[in-house]
This record gives structure tokens, sequence and C-alpha cells, in this order.
């Protein structure tokens, strides 16, 4: 079953048994509108409640230190719950097949894949694409399915959706942008593909050492992204100095989600820390896209630099060198 069927099966589901339930509470004569009032209610109360327990969880196993104001966990909950309705509610149930900005052929401009993460779709990323994030890149985005299933089985979509998005734009290399779990299924793609093809790994909030809250999730996916699981283990075994120095890695120090907090900063990487921010909100927020915007826009014009260097001019100084008396030859 595909998740947004799934989650409009579940908002049925919930507005439905608050209806009903409702309906046989209420005294008689009360209009069935009220009842279905209340049981519209009911997918914004559950996701608040969630979330709360969630962030009692995170405070009470990786406290912030010094601990944040009431205010500002009670700002950092509300956004996260408006942005968690809206995604679970809205976008992904009814929008994951939205049309995606015409791809360019044109290797000038910059290439960029978007990941979702654990229990989405590609539609969590439709407010970065109506707001035109990555102004002048190429932008496609990928659906990791099936939502439960193994992560390394993800390897293969993300390679596929690479390679697309390299043949509609005539990038010779892809900056992937991954949220939450799609950080692991980019680093599942690069132990089985190699980085070649990436120019830039940029990950926000994944559970790169894995995170407590997996033991509450469902499926295989859930259960590799347990910290101490095997699969992380060998993952991290299986990378390179070479491949680690590809990412860059976005955390939050509000993660309602990824406990413990520093999990998301992956070794060898570059990081960036900010807070005020939930987990899922992190994909709105401004300060993570001006991060990524940055990080793509500087990988660019690197490359760009490499490019413009003639091919020969490493080999022509090389003979120029051998020619001077008392030049050392090459071993």
């Amino acid at each position: 079953m595909r998740l947004a069927t799934l989650l409009r099966l579940s908002l049925a589901v919930q507005v439905g048994c608050g209806a009903l339930l409702a309906a046989a509470s209420l005294p008689d004569g009360t209009s069935p509108w009220v009842a279905l009032a209340i049981g519209l209610a009911v997918p914004p109360a559950a996701h608040g409640a969630v979330l709360g327990i969630e962030f009692a969880i995170a405070a009470a196993v990786d406290p912030r230190r010094p601990r944040a104001p009431l205010l500002h966990v009670l700002a950092v909950w509300l956004r996260e719950t408006s942005a968690s309705l809206r995604a679970f509610a809205w976008r992904m149930p009814f929008f994951a097949g939205f049309a995606e900005p015409p791809i360019e052929r044109d290797r000038e401009r910059p290439a960029v894949l978007l990941v979702h993460g654990y229990l989405c779709n590609r539609a969590v990323w439709k407010p970065w694409l109506d707001a035109r994030g990555i102004a002048g890149s190429n932008v496609a985005t990928v659906d990791l399915t099936p939502p439960f299933g193994d992560l390394d089985g993800y390897a293969d979509l993300v390679h596929a959706a690479v390679e697309r998005l390299r043949a509609a734009s005539g990038a010779e290399q892809v900056a992937v942008v991954a949220h939450s779990m799609g950080g692991l299924a980019l680093r599942c793609y690069l132990r089985r593909y190699g980085g070649d093809a990436i120019a830039r790994a940029i990950t926000i909030a994944s559970p790169h050492h894995g995170t407590l809250l997996a033991r509450f999730g469902h499926g295989r996916n859930a259960r590799q992204m347990r910290p101490d699981s095997y699969f992380l283990g060998a993952l991290a075994a299986g990378e390179s100095a070479d491949t680690r120095a590809k990412f860059v890695c976005i955390a939050t120090q509000d993660d309602n989600l990824i406990v413990p907090r520093t999990s998301p900063l992956l070794e060898g990487a570059r990081h960036h820390v900010i807070d005020g921010v939930g987990h899922l909100a992190s994909i709105e927020d401004r300060r993570v896209w001006a991060i990524v915007e940055r990080e793509i826009a500087a990988t660019h014009r690197a490359s760009a630099r490499v490019e413009q260097v003639p091919p020969s001019s490493s080999s022509s100084r090389s003979a120029e060198a051998a020619e001077k008396p008392g030049a050392a030859s090459p071993r």
C-alpha cells in the first residue's frame, strides 16, 4: 500500500471514530455537525499529543544544557505540530503526485535531488519547491517505497533518481539533500554505487548514529535505525574518509525525534547546528534553506573552477620541470 493511501485511511479512521464517539456521548438532539466538528479536531489533537510525548522523552534522555525556557519549548512544539499536521493531514495524503519544476538540460546549472525521511513521501518537499528553494538549480524528488522497507533496498531507488536527473539535466554530478532517514538511504546508495555521481551529500536531522525513538517505529527500516543496530555499525565501518568528506550534516538542538540530538552529526563531515525548530519543521526552516543553498553554490563554484583547468596543464608543468637542469626524475 502506498503511503498516501495509508495516510488517507488513517485520517478517515481518526475523524470517523472521533465523530461516532462524540455522537454517542453528546445529549440527544445535538446537531450532527457538532459531532463532525469534534471528529475533525481529533487529528490535530492526536498530532499535538504524540509530539508532546516525543519532546518530553527527548528532553528527559538528552536535555539541553542550559535547559531551554518553557516558552521556547512551547513555541518549538507548536511549530512542529503545525508542520506535522500540514504534512501528514494535507500534503502527503493528497499531493504526493504534485508536478515538479521542469528540468532544463543545462550542465552549468546545479542538479539537486531531494530525499525524504521515514513515513514520508516526496510531498514533504512541496513547500520548498513552491517557494523556489535552491534557486537556479534543476531539482527533482524521489519516493522511497515501500514505506516500511529495508534501507538497503532504497539505494537502488536513489540510484535510479540520480541517473534520471543526470540524464535530464546533463549534469555530471548531483547534490543530494536528504531529510531524516533519507540520509541513511543516501549512505546506502554511496556504499553500493560509490560517490562519483555525487557532488555533495547534505543531510538534515538524519539519525546517522540511530535514535532511541526508533524502538517505537514499525518496519525493518525502523529497526535498522536503532542506535545498537548491526546495520548502522556495518554502514559506518564501510565508509571511507573521502565519502565522509562529501557530507554536510545539519542538526537541531530541539529535535523531538532524533535522540540523542548529536546523532545527525557524522564524523568527518562539516556540521551546522541550529535551534528553535523540531524534526519535521526543519525542512521548512529558512536557516536550513540558506545553509543548503550556500553549500550547493559553493560546491558548484568549486566544480566549475576544476573544469576550467586545462587537462594538459599538470602534465606540461611536469615536462618543464623535467627539462630543467638538476630536476629529479619522477619515480
